[in-house]
């Protein structure tokens, strides 16, 4: 475990747990919800990864190129392919100072993601703010379809209030986007609103303006992100607001782009950056 500090914050990070973040505090007062010890499962962290692909690809097939894929499940319990394949991995440790890490991961062609790729995570933990940027480069001869995305699990007090604007939200079936609805379709988050569990359990919104306020205090903000993933299962005190370039699925959309497919050709690389940022009360 590595542990970062600056000023009145702290954050840990597990490189041996899919390069995950295992908390982040400031002033004593827990952000993310923290991983417990010692767990073994990456869902257990305070966020983690998303990197080739971002959730889900429905039933793991998929065309691009003229090639057609069918990859497997790459995790117990999950019907699809889900997260890529960095959260499941082990990082090692490239650089270590108080306050920033470096980690990263490699990965070699299988029939999990038929292409060679490497990934680095850069934490930098300021006064107040933990900022982290995911770099994926295709190591591959030949393009690779990818997309990137954050996992944080935002601890949920009672009546937490969620901020952002979106032009609309995707509705799931069988937990695959099917059709798209307007984005005040579970809350007017736009002015800010209680996110209801019953209703709003597993969706991603398009359009997304590059910040969402948690609570008042919190903000989480990503250039690099065009879509924020809610999920706020029931009967959990947590809520993971997440930053993705990608929406699920994004590789069998009919406009490729338009659902945040980004083609990364041989020896380039895409990023992706969050902050989040936890001000005074």
């Amino acid at each position: 475990m590595i542990q970062l500090r600056s000023g009145s914050s702290e954050a840990t990070l597990l490189p041996h747990l899919g390069g995950s973040i295992g908390g982040f505090w400031v002033d004593g007062r827990a952000i993310l919800r923290p991983a417990p010890q010692n767990t073994a499962s990456p869902l257990d962290a305070a966020c983690f990864p998303l990197v080739p692909y971002a959730n889900r690809i429905a039933g793991g097939r998929f065309s691009f190129a003229g090639e057609d894929y069918a990859l497997p499940r790459n995790v117990a319990g999950f019907e699809h392919p889900i997260h890529g394949l960095g959260w499941i991995m082990p990082w090692v440790v490239k650089t270590q100072e108080n306050d920033r890490a470096i980690l990263a991961c490699m990965h070699s062609a299988d029939e999990h993601w038929p292409w060679d790729w490497s990934a680095t995570q850069t934490f930098v933990l300021e006064d107040g703010a933990l900022q982290v940027t995911l770099e994926v480069t295709n190591h591959s001869g030949r393009a690779m379809p990818c997309g990137l995305g954050q996992h944080p699990y935002f601890v949920r007090d009672p009546g937490a209030s969620l901020t952002f604007a979106a032009s609309g939200v995707w509705i799931n079936e069988d937990t695959i986007p099917s059709t798209t609805a307007p984005a005040d379709a579970f809350g007017a988050f736009v002015q800010g609103a209680v996110p209801d569990p019953a209703s709003l359990t597993d969706n991603c919104w398009f359009g997304w303006q590059g910040t969402a306020a948690w609570d008042g205090r919190v903000v989480l903000s990503s250039s690099d992100s065009r879509f924020l993933h809610v999920f706020a299962p029931p009967g959990e005190d947590s809520i993971c607001l997440e930053p993705t370039s990608q929406m699920p699925n994004a590789f069998n959309q009919p406009d490729f782009a338009a659902a945040g497919g980004t083609v990364v050709e041989p020896g380039d690389s895409m990023s992706l950056g969050m902050t989040i940022r936890v001000h005074p009360a």
